[in-house]
C-alpha cells in the first residue's frame, strides 16, 4: 500500500520502501545503524504493539516501511492503520503516529524530502479512509533543537502541545545517580532491600517465576488486561536478552512486586509492573526501579526513560493516580524533556 502511494506522490528515482512485514532482517540491521535506537522503534516492541491491539479488536494493518534513498535503507517509519467500530486511524500500532527516524549517516537533503513525502502520503492514507486529523507524536532522541518533523508539521498548519517525559542520565556513576534521588527515596531503597528478597530474571528460561508475576498481575487488576500471546512476547524478550524482570519477595518466599524493563543500548523503557496492593505503605516500587537502575548501567544503556509526567493543568486532566505516579517516577529521573503532540488537520490542509 505504503509502496503504491509512493509512486503516486512523488517522482523521485532516489525514494523507495520496502515492507516491515516482509523484511523483517533488513529492518533489524537498519535498527542497528541507527545514531539513537528507541525500544519503541525495534521489531519487538512493534509486533507486541500489535498483538496487543489485536486483542482489543479491530481490524489492524501493519504498513512500517523501511525507507531507502538512492538504494540504501537511511529510515524506518513504524505505521499502522486500523478498522474498528466503523472508524479508520492512522497510528504507530495504536499509539500516537511516531516520525521516521533516520540511520547516522543520512544526508539533510534526503531527510527533508523524506519527512516531506511521508507527511503527504499520511495525508494521502487520512484522505482515502475520511480521517480528519491523525496524531504524531516525538519523544527525545539525543538530538539539539526541533526535528525536521516537527518543523514541516507546524509549517502544514498542525496544532501542537507539550507532554512531559522523565529520563535518567546513565552516563553517570552510580554514586552521582544516587545523589540526584529525592531525598525520601534513599532510605526507603535501603530499608526495602532488608525487608524483600530482590532477583532478576535474565536472559533464562523460567517460566514459574513469569507466570508468578503474571498472577499477580491478575490479582492486582482484578481482571484479565491482554492476551497470552502479548505475555508470552515479553517472555521471549527476557530468554533473548531484550529485557529483564527485576523480583521482590517476602520472608515467605510469596511475590509480592515485581516490573519488567526493555532496553536497547541507548534506551531502557519501564514497560509494566505490579505491586501486592496490601504492601502500598511499604517500598516496593522504589526498591525495583532502584535494581532497574543498576541492571541497565551494567548493560551500558545510555538513558532511561522512566515516563510521563502528568501535571495538574495538562488538557485532558489527569486524574489525581496518574498525577501520583507521575511524582513517584520524578524522585528518580535526572531530566525533564518535551515530548511533543502534533494533530495533522487533514481537511483543512486540503482546502487550503
Amino acid at each position: 500500500m505504503i509502496a503504491e502511494l509512493l509512486g503516486h506522490i512523488t517522482g523521485s528515482s532516489g525514494l523507495s520502501v520496502k515492507s516491515r512485514i516482509d523484511n523483517k532482517e533488513l529492518w533489524e540491521e537498519t535498527f542497528n545503524h541507527l545514531s539513537y535506537k528507541p525500544v519503541a522503534y525495534s521489531n519487538a516492541s512493534i509486533d507486541y504493539q500489535l498483538a496487543y491491539q489485536h486483542g482489543h479488536g479491530g481490524t489492524w494493518h501493519d504498513l512500517s516501511t523501511v525507507i531507502f534513498w538512492d538504494n540504501k535503507p537511511v529510515a524506518l517509519w513504524p505505521l499502522s492503520i486500523s478498522i474498528k467500530e466503523n472508524t479508520a486511524k492512522i497510528t504507530s500500532q495504536g499509539l500516537p503516529v511516531m516520525a521516521p527516524i533516520f540511520v547516522a549517516d543520512s544526508p539533510i537533503i534526503s531527510r527533508k524530502r523524506i519527512i516531506k513525502v511521508c507527511l503527504e502520503l499520511a495525508d494521502t492514507l487520512a484522505i482515502a479512509h475520511n480521517i480528519s486529523e491523525w496524531e504524531s507524536g516525538e519523544s527525545f532522541s539525543n538530538s539539539i533543537g526541533l526535528s525536521e518533523w516537527h518543523v514541516q508539521s507546524m509549517a502544514r498548519d498542525s496544532l501542537c502541545h507539550l507532554v512531559h517525559e522523565l529520563y535518567l542520565d546513565l552516563g553517570m556513576d552510580i554514586a552521582e545517580i544516587k545523589r540526584n534521588f529525592r531525598k525520601s527515596y534513599k532510605s526507603l531503597i535501603v530499608s526495602g532491600s532488608k525487608l524483600w528478597t530482590v532477583g532478576v530474571l535474565d536472559g533464562q528460561k523460567d517460566e514459574r517465576v513469569w507466570q508468578e508475576f503474571r498472577d499477580l498481575h491478575f490479582s492486582v487488576s482484578g481482571r484479565v488486561t491482554r492476551s497470552d500471546e502479548t505475555w508470552m512476547m515479553q517472555y521471549q524478550d527476557i530468554e533473548s536478552g531484550r529485557a529483564f524482570f527485576v523480583w521482590l519477595r517476602n520472608s515467605e518466599g510469596e511475590m509480592v512486586g515485581g516490573g519488567l524493563f526493555n532496553f536497547t543500548e541507548d534506551e531502557g523503557v519501564y514497560a509494566v509492573a505490579a505491586y501486592d496492593r496490601s504492601l502500598f505503605d511499604k517500598p516496593l516500587g522504589h526498591v525495583v526501579q532502584y535494581r532497574a537502575i543498576e541492571e541497565l548501567k551494567k548493560r551500558k544503556v545510555s538513558w532511561y526513560k522512566i515516563g510521563v509526567r502528568p501535571y495538574g493543568s495538562d488538557n485532558p486532566r489527569p486524574t489525581d493516580k496518574e498525577i501520583k505516579i507521575g511524582e513517584f517516577k520524578q524522585g528518580f529521573s535526572s531530566h525533564c524533556f518535551p515530548h511533543y503532540r502534533l494533530i495533522h488537520r487533514v481537511v483543512q490542509q486540503q482546502e487550503a
